[in-house]
């Protein structure tokens, strides 16, 4: 524990509100013993990280002891009064009302909102930091973007729309929640009590997979289509949140509460039936980024089903179905939890009728799924539609993978990769990895719009959740004799491995690369370590076709990573300085 701070006076206005300074020591005596779903604490004041760094001059925290009303709070680091002070957070012992909105400072990094009684507002928009709201939550929307930030909130949840774009967040219970969207992947959690094998009731976090999409609650002037084709909040909703108004569409109801979901589900069944996929195969499947979509016939007990499903892996294994029982013209829906083997460990189920959140999951991933398999169906009458569908469907032809490649032949290593994973699906057999078609150069003229420089690499596989990726760096005519370099989606370009052979090895330890500025590694904490589906038929798979044997540790992998940087470092770095590219502190 470092030495105690003194604060440099005893209180601050901030948003109209006097606030009590103070250290860090009387903040740990407060929030130190706050914690998670899990019993875990939250917060270690003393941490030293981009959260409560030490290297800020005049750290401290805001202390509000009574309840209190603002008409918006806009969190920063200091004040127009007091520049030299950097705020590490925000504590609030009572209740936190705020007319208009609560907003962090930025996406990187923000001080902490933690309230330890209710919070009120319209609007609620959060990143940057790890934020906690003990007493419960009443807003409008709820949004919070990107990684580094996190939000627990423990108690009652009231909104109409929670929103994440690549941020965790943890719910104790919703009260009354009308939407919830996860942006690309399942990022909202809530505890449940469900039954244990021994028939204890137990509470478990489990992630709710998207309700709605945004177009189907939002005004239709505050949301866009992202690069892959989803929904996202643009880039004006800020200004309205700021005014206190609501971006919802009230009159939108028939879609957010799917009041004609009954129709549109026979409806579905009866197009899907006379596919001719289906007549060939007896069934109609889409694996794409480690989910999969699918629509199959089937008896049980004497009576024909037909079933829409969308099942998420990468770690989730969630599975929702519609099903339709042709006898009885009833539609059931299920949502279910699968253990490690595939089989439910829990399951929600009832009717198309019936209240819960938890079946507007359903019915979302139904509408999904049906969009998907139809879409796949006429793709290939449509080659003059430049969709983006293709670039995270790993259902793509080798003839179109091949084309970023120009007139380089691919490897073989490299064909046998894409062999495998048009078997078990992107980003199933190696923690957020998947090979890509990226023909466009547009992420590396980022960094130089210098034909030599961006021509000089081929991007072909995403190489983590934050938006990284894989490129061959072009010092050869053969690609087997070209290293891998990893474009960092925060900055810095750094070798990788050898050869594609290398990165293949890389990719047994089923643990994403980290990159920034200075490095990359391969870090795999076993505390959080979720199995891909498909990692054992990867290993087994690497080793019956290279005789090479999984990787079991980080240092390991940094073996391969140093004998790359031995080989093509300093090269790489005379490269990218000739285009007046910065290169990383450990890198020169």
């Amino acid at each position: 524990m470092s030495k105690e701070e003194k604060v440099p006076f005893e209180t601050i206005v901030f948003s109209g509100v006097t606030f009590k300074v103070i250290n860090r020591h009387e903040a740990h005596e407060i929030i130190g013993d706050l914690t998670d779903f899990k019993d875990q604490k939250i917060y270690n004041v003393f941490e030293d990280t981009w959260r409560f760094p030490n290297y800020e001059e005049n750290p401290i925290f805001l202390l509000a002891e009574e309840d209190v009303e603002m008409d918006s709070f806009e969190m920063d680091f200091s004040t127009e009064e007091h520049s030299d002070i950097f705020i590490l957070g925000f504590i609030f012992k009572g209740n936190l009302n705020v007319a208009k909105l609560i907003s962090s400072y930025d996406t990187d990094n923000s001080p902490a909102l933690i309230v330890l009684g209710k919070t009120t507002t319209v609007n609620i928009n959060l990143f940057g930091s790890v934020h906690y709201l003990g007493g419960g939550l009443q807003c409008d929307t709820l949004a919070g973007e990107y990684n580094h930030g996190e939000l627990f909130v423990k108690g009652d949840l009231t909104a109409w729309l929670v929103y994440s774009d690549d941020m965790l967040f943890h719910f104790e219970r919703f009260t009354d929640v009308q939407a919830i969207i996860s942006n690309n992947r399942p990022d909202i959690l809530i505890c449940s009590n469900v039954q244990d094998t021994d028939g204890s009731i137990i509470t478990v976090e489990n992630y709710l997979p998207s309700t709605h999409k945004l177009s189907d609650i939002v005004e239709d002037s505050f949301f866009e289509n992202s690069d892959y084709n989803e929904e996202i909040l643009g880039n004006n909703y800020l200004e309205i949140f700021k005014e206190g108004l609501s971006i919802l569409d009230y009159d939108k109801k028939d879609k957010y509460m799917y009041t004609d979901f009954r129709s549109q589900f026979i409806y579905m069944v009866e197009v899907l039936s006379e596919n001719e996929e289906l007549k060939e195969n007896g069934k109609i499947v889409r694996h794409i980024s480690g989910t999969t979509y699918l629509f199959i016939p089937f008896d049980y007990e004497g009576k024909k089903y037909s079933q829409i499903s969308e099942e998420i892996s990468n770690g989730f294994n969630i599975r929702m179905r519609a099903l339709w029982c042709h006898e009885d013209e009833e539609i059931m829906l299920i949502l279910e939890y699968l253990d490690e083997n595939g089989d439910p460990k829990y399951q929600w189920m009832n009717d198309e009728n019936a209240p819960g959140i938890e079946l507007f999951c359903v019915k979302h991933a139904t509408i999904k799924t049906f969009g998907i398999l139809t879409t796949a169906e006429v793709e290939d009458d449509e080659e003059d539609d430049e969709t983006e569908y293709a670039e995270y469907d790993s259902s793509f032809s080798l003839e179109d993978f091949e084309v970023q490649f120009g007139d380089y032949a691919l490897p073989e290593d490299l064909i046998k990769l894409y062999k495998f994973q048009q078997e078990y699906g992107s980003e199933t057999y190696s923690e957020c990895f998947g090979l890509l078609i990226i023909d466009n150069k547009t992420g590396i003229k980022t960094w130089s719009e210098e034909e030599e420089f961006y021509n000089s690499f081929i991007e072909f596989a995403g190489a983590n959740g934050s938006g990284s990726s894989y490129a061959f760096w072009l010092i050869d005519n053969d690609l087997n004799n070209c290293p891998i370099v990893v474009f960092g989606d925060e900055g810095g370009i750094h070798v990788v491995a050898e050869n594609i052979r290398k990165l293949i090895h890389l990719l047994t330890l089923d643990t994403e690369i980290s990159v920034d500025f200075d490095s990359c590694y391969f870090y795999k904490d076993e505390e959080y370590y979720e199995e891909n589906e498909n990692k054992e038929e990867f290993q087994k798979w690497v080793k019956t076709q290279f005789n090479l044997d999984a990787l079991k540790s980080n240092e390991e992998t940094e073996e391969i990573l140093n004998e790359a940087k031995v080989k093509y470092k300093r090269k790489l770095n005379e490269f990218l300085t000739k285009f007046d590219i910065e290169i990383g502190e450990e890198e020169e």
